[in-house]
């Protein structure tokens, strides 16, 4: 699990919202048709413009496990509308690991 924090210079509204989620969710094929839980993946303070988005990433180590959730990030903010300087990524923070 890695947590990556950020901010964003424009409201995230609802239709953006989803297509972020889609992005981060994924597609698994036996939930299709279902219903995905937002499960707080994504925390958003809209007053001060700031998020947490907590991403789960299949990586060998910790560096490339950062790079591939800031990624994610990055193309998630993309699909839902936002410029890249729209939007300002900090530095990932591993939270959980999962070795099995």
């Amino acid at each position: 699990m890695i947590t990556v924090p950020g901010t964003v210079r424009q409201p995230l509204e609802e239709p953006a919202r989803r297509a972020l989620l889609a992005v981060v969710h994924g597609a698994d094929p036996e939930e299709v048709g279902a219903q995905v839980p937002d499960l707080d993946v994504l925390t958003l303070d809209e007053s001060g413009g700031t998020f947490v988005l907590r991403l789960e990433v299949d990586a060998p180590d910790r560096t490339a496990a950062g790079e591939a959730a800031v990624d994610l990030t990055r193309r998630a903010f993309a699909e839902a509308g936002y410029e890249a300087d729209a939007v300002g990524v900090g530095a990932p923070v591993v939270t959980g690991i999962d070795v099995g």
